[in-house]
C-alpha cells in the first residue's frame, strides 16, 4: 500500500476549488482511498466502520481504504480525512489503468458528479512526456477535458501508484474555510485531539493558546451545547479566530490575554484542549520551561474531578517532566502524529485523587 504520510493537508493543486458538487443521495459501489495524517488512521477507520453504507475498511500509514456500497452522505460528512481518491493500478513510470474510472462512471463516485459538462481533469506528474501520454489516453478513452485551471478530477501520484482525487471530496470543499497562521493546528489533528478529550454535551471547554480557534471549532462540531472559551496573546491572531468562528457559526468567548492565569474558578472546567507553543513553531524551550509549569498548575486548579486535558506539543520531555511535578495531574495517554515534517504528540491528562 502506498505511503501517504508526507501528504500536506494544506496543499491544493493549481486550479482547485471550482469543481461541481456531488449527488450525495445516489447509490454508489466504489473503492476509495482517504488520506489523513499519521496518528489519526484508527479514529478515521472507527468513524467509518459504523456506517452501514461502508462495507469494509483497511488501515494504512496515513490513509484508510474504504469500499462504499450506498450513498456518499456519511462519508462526505467525516472531518477526519483530507482527500478521497480512486486507486488506479499501474507503476508510476507507466500510464495508469483507467478501468476503475470506467467503473466509477458507471456505478461509483464519479457518477454522482452533478456537472453539466464533460468531466474536467488535470494530470500531476513531473515527467512531462508521461503526463502528455496520460492526458491523451484519458481524452481518447473517456472523453474528458484536460483543464488544469478548472478541474473536477486530479490524476496524480503518491509514492507508489496513481490515484484519481475527487475535488468535491477535498476537506476544504466539504467544510467552510479556516483562515490560518503558520502555527495553526491542522484541522485533522484538531479533530483527533477533540476525540481524545471526549467532551460531553454542555461541557465547559477552554483553550488557553487558542490561536485561530481551530480546536474550539472542532469541539463544537463534535459535541452539542459546549461552552467554549479561549485566550491568545496576539490581537491579530484573535481577529482571525473571530472571523473563523463567525464563518462556522460557532460562539466562543475569546479574550486577549496570556495563557496563564486561566480566568476560571477552581474546579469549573470540564476540558482543556490546546496546541501548546513549541520550539519549531513559536516560542522556545527556554520560554516553555516557564510556561508549561505555570499552565499545568492552572489546569490542575481549574479542571473538575472528572476533567480531562489534551495538550499537543513537540517539547515532549519537558511536558512529561512537568506533569510528574504537578500535583493533581497524571498522564494517561500519549499519541504521536507525523505530518509536514513535524512529529508532535498529544498528551492526555486527568485529575488525580486528592
Amino acid at each position: 500500500m502506498p505511503d501517504f504520510s508526507s501528504f500536506d493537508p494544506a496543499f491544493l493543486p493549481q486550479g482547485f476549488g471550482q469543481s461541481e458538487a456531488l449527488d450525495l443521495d445516489q447509490f454508489v459501489d466504489d473503492t476509495l482511498t482517504l488520506t489523513t495524517i499519521e496518528g489519526t488512521e484508527d479514529f478515521l477507520q472507527a468513524d467509518l466502520s459504523s456506517v452501514s453504507d461502508i462495507v469494509s475498511t483497511a488501515r494504512h500509514r496515513a490513509a484508510v481504504t474504504v469500499h462504499v456500497q450506498g450513498t456518499l452522505r456519511r462519508l462526505h460528512a467525516s472531518r477526519l480525512y483530507s482527500t478521497a481518491a480512486i486507486p488506479l493500478p499501474g507503476p508510476l513510470r507507466q500510464e495508469p489503468n483507467l478501468t476503475p474510472l470506467l467503473h466509477s462512471l458507471q456505478r461509483g463516485t464519479l457518477r454522482t458528479l452533478t456537472t453539466d459538462h464533460p468531466i474536467r481533469f488535470r494530470v500531476g506528474s513531473a515527467d512531462s512526456n508521461l503526463r502528455q501520454r496520460v492526458i491523451g489516453n484519458i481524452e481518447a478513452s473517456l472523453g474528458w477535458i484536460n483543464d488544469p485551471a478548472d478541474w473536477d478530477v486530479n490524476i496524480t501520484t503518491d509514492h507508489a501508484s496513481w490515484t484519481a482525487q475527487l475535488g468535491a471530496l477535498y476537506f476544504s470543499r466539504r467544510f467552510p474555510a479556516l483562515d490560518r497562521v503558520p502555527w495553526s493546528t491542522t484541522p485533522l489533528v484538531a479533530e483527533t485531539l477533540v476525540r481524545l478529550a471526549k467532551p460531553t454535551s454542555g461541557a465547559r471547554v477552554h483553550d488557553p493558546c487558542c490561536g485561530t480557534a481551530t480546536l474550539l471549532i472542532a469541539t463544537r462540531y463534535n459535541t452539542s451545547g459546549a461552552q467554549l472559551s479561549g485566550t491568545d496573546h496576539d490581537a491579530s491572531t484573535l481577529a482571525i479566530a473571530r472571523a473563523n468562528l463567525q464563518r462556522h457559526d460557532v460562539y466562543a468567548e475569546l479574550t486577549l490575554a496570556n495563557a496563564t492565569p486561566i480566568s476560571a474558578e477552581s474546579g469549573s472546567l470540564d476540558r482543556v484542549i490546546s496546541n501548546l507553543p513549541f520550539g519549531k513553531q513559536v516560542g522556545s524551550h527556554e520560554s516553555n520551561a516557564s510556561l508549561y509549569p505555570a499552565l499545568l498548575h492552572e489546569i490542575a486548579r481549574t479542571l473538575n474531578r472528572s476533567g480531562r486535558a489534551v495538550l499537543l506539543t513537540e517539547d515532549k520531555q519537558l511536558l512529561r517532566t512537568t506533569v510528574q511535578r504537578t500535583k493533581g495531574l497524571k498522564l494517561v495517554k500519549e499519541r504521536l502524529f507525523r505530518y509536514n515534517g513535524a512529529t508532535p504528540s498529544a498528551f492526555v491528562l486527568t485529575r488525580t485523587r486528592r
